[in-house]
């Protein structure tokens, strides 16, 4: 029996489908990438966006087009909290999914179908923002277990992963029910040796002088990456949005980043031609990007939601928004390529992810730079230390300088010679 699957959105829905691809296999279901081989379809779906939602529809008709007789499709994620979907076998959350697969609801992932692997520490999300669905499709903030997220990443570190990328809807809110902070579970995590752990998206208001501290004074434990949403540096669009900060606060927030790990990549999104933005609006956010620190910038069209406050509001004509977007992705990429030339001639520590030919890797280091490397041996999930020798477009290209490391090593590596041969390209 094989299974086939398609994860849209979010690290939370990636998540939340390997969870569903492990039931699945631990009651002997094998994974496939051909649809029309499956006994089991299941489009896991994301309506964050307009073209989310599209995405998950054309992958729905797909499947429906190409199923073999008898096969099950279901469809769960954040599509079928919004409205019902005809002509499937299933549609809701994952849980009710499992359930009615007749398989158990994994408590946490054994494996992931990625080299580094998501650990899902929170969902839902309190605020409400007024362009957002999720609220509407997650619910309320709730935090996961603290006992729960460390045996998960136990499991993961024993499966031989060296990263896991800490994820949630609002990753800064765990452990608020219990008058706890993401620094608490963060101080409990790095006990788990033998594995690096990277913050996924963050709002500025949950970077607080105590994570920054943490950060500064656990570089090969924390990476030195954070994901700030920005959306615009327009303090009125900031309001019109409901986003709990404004411009000088989050400018503050990554100052205070950047003075205390010079070299932290800071990521952020960014959203082009909200409703009534002017041009004096997005000069403002254009401004603020060309003269920041920030060096990956994710950019999106604005997408009207149904049912959200901005839906309402005068929109934004949509040739505007695409010259926008345009003009952003011009500055993002100008930013990112700046950032990844300063490494040149340094040594990153890179997770190798996936092999592209004889002795010649892809992988992602601590500051997020995706690198191309050569090296002999090399052990998909295990972490190296690669000389970076160039940059091609926004990707680093090295080679392999010693042998795999353990993120808790404590060796200082800045001064180890190099021994490890040199493999000819």
């Amino acid at each position: 029996m094989k299974y086939y699957i398609k994860n849209f959105g979010c690290k939370v829905n990636q998540y939340e489908g390997e969870l569903v691809a492990a039931a699945l296999e631990s009651a002997g279901y094998v994974k496939t990438e051909d649809v029309s081989e499956a006994d089991v379809i299941v489009i896991n779906t994301c309506v964050v966006t307009h073209r989310g939602e599209r995405d998950a529809y054309r992958a729905l008709r797909r499947a429906l087009r190409h199923r073999k007789p008898g096969a099950i499709v279901a469809v769960i994620g954040c599509l079928p909290e919004l409205k019902p979907v005809e002509a499937v076998d299933f549609y809701g959350n994952y849980r009710d999914f499992l359930r009615f697969m007749g398989l158990n609801i994994p408590a946490l992932t054994p494996f992931q179908h990625r080299a580094r692997p998501f650990l899902k520490v929170q969902e839902g999300c309190n605020f409400r923002c007024s362009y957002c669905i999720v609220p509407f499709v997650r619910g309320r903030s709730r935090s996961r277990p603290l006992d729960e997220i460390i045996r998960e990443a136990v499991r993961l570190r024993d499966a031989g992963y060296r990263e896991l990328v800490i994820t949630g809807t609002q990753v800064g809110d765990w452990g608020r029910e219990w008058g706890m902070s993401l620094v608490d579970l963060l101080e409990r995590l790095i006990e788990v040796e033998g594995v690096r752990f990277r913050l996924s998206s963050i709002l500025p208001l949950h970077v607080t002088e105590r994570l920054i501290d943490f950060i500064e004074g656990h570089p090969k434990r924390l990476v030195p990456h954070l994901h700030i949403s920005l959306q615009s540096a327009s303090d009125r669009i900031l309001k019109l949005m409901r986003r709990p900060y404004r411009l000088r606060q989050f400018d503050s927030t990554i100052q205070k980043l950047v003075q205390a790990v010079p070299d932290i990549a800071i990521g952020t999104d960014v959203i082009a031609g909200f409703p009534t933005e002017t041009e004096e609006d997005f000069e403002a956010t254009k401004s603020y990007l060309e003269s920041s620190p920030i060096c990956h910038v994710h950019v999106f069209e604005y997408s009207p939601r149904p049912g959200t406050e901005a839906e309402k509001l005068p929109q934004v004509p949509q040739h505007v928004r695409k010259r926008r977007v345009h003009a952003l992705l011009e500055i993002a990429h100008r930013k990112k390529t700046g950032y990844v030339r300063r490494f040149v001639g340094r040594v990153l520590e890179v997770v190798a992810e996936k092999q592209l030919g004889d002795n010649e890797f892809v992988g992602t280091s601590e500051n997020y730079i995706q690198v191309r490397f050569i090296g002999k041996g090399i052990k998909l999930r295990e972490i190296y230390r690669v000389k970076i020798e160039g940059v091609e477009d926004v990707r680093a290209y090295g080679r392999v300088e010693t042998p795999a490391l353990h993120p808790t090593d404590v060796e200082v590596r800045d001064g180890w010679k190099h021994e490890a041969e040199r493999v000819k390209g």
